[in-house]
């Protein structure tokens, strides 16, 4: 059931299906000085036109909904591996900045709207890479029986292909090339689906062999 719920959590923040609702934000007038610097206004665009728009984009999958999800599943495995909790402070953070990142048009007006969007949408793709690189690899950990390896293997592939993707994804959007950033969209969805079928599989393998730490982890896979 953990590892369900982990992979369904999973689902809901490496994949972004957003839709507008009619909710606007107020007039964003972000021209002015932060601190002793003027924003340049590429730079001004960029981040109210390219990330946060002039409506809520609501996300179909809501990363918020897919924190607690993976939150749950991670607190049921702590018994087999105590490393889970290194993932703990970044599921949190990334569903505190998920929500921050959308209402920041009704918290902040002004320049230093620039800078609370910037460092939202940055940091929210710095801890949900970091969160979903603990739980990942943990999950590994606790389902590494012989029988699972080679699966587990696969299903970490699969992983940085997402990562990949979404590296560049964030500064497609950043810029505002949309027509590429779809063409990454479609091996992302590709690449979660096929390390999350290794994920949910591995569910049976659970316990039936110690924890593989991280550390030893990564260094089979320098090996490789």
């Amino acid at each position: 059931m953990a590892i369900l719920l982990i992979a369904v959590g999973l689902l809901f923040t490496g994949i972004d299906i957003h839709g507008l609702f009619g909710i606007y934000y107020p007039d964003i007038n972000v021209v002015g000085v932060v601190g002793k610097f003027q924003l340049s206004e590429s730079i001004r665009t960029y981040t109210t036109k390219n990330i946060l728009g002039d409506q809520v984009q609501v996300d179909y999958l809501p990363d918020a909904v897919g924190c607690v999800l993976i939150l749950i599943g991670v607190c049921l495995l702590l018994k087999h591996n105590r490393q889970f909790v290194l993932s703990i402070p970044f599921i949190l953070l990334t569903a505190v900045l998920s929500v921050l990142l959308r209402a920041s048009g009704f918290l902040v007006q002004g320049p230093d709207l620039v800078i609370w969007i910037l460092a939202s949408y940055f940091l929210l793709a710095i801890c949900e890479i970091l969160m979903e690189y603990f739980v990942i690899y943990c999950a590994a950990g606790v389902t590494d029986d012989l029988a699972n390896r080679a699966s587990n293997t696969r299903m970490l592939f699969g992983w940085w292909i997402t990562v990949f993707c979404r590296v560049f994804m964030t500064f497609l959007t950043f810029v505002g090339h949309f027509g590429v950033k779809r063409g990454y969209q479609a091996v992302l969805v590709l690449a979660t689906a096929f390390y999350l079928y290794h994920l949910v599989g591995a569910r049976k393998y659970v316990g039936k062999s110690e924890p593989v730490k991280i550390r030893m982890r990564r260094k089979w896979e320098k090996k490789w």
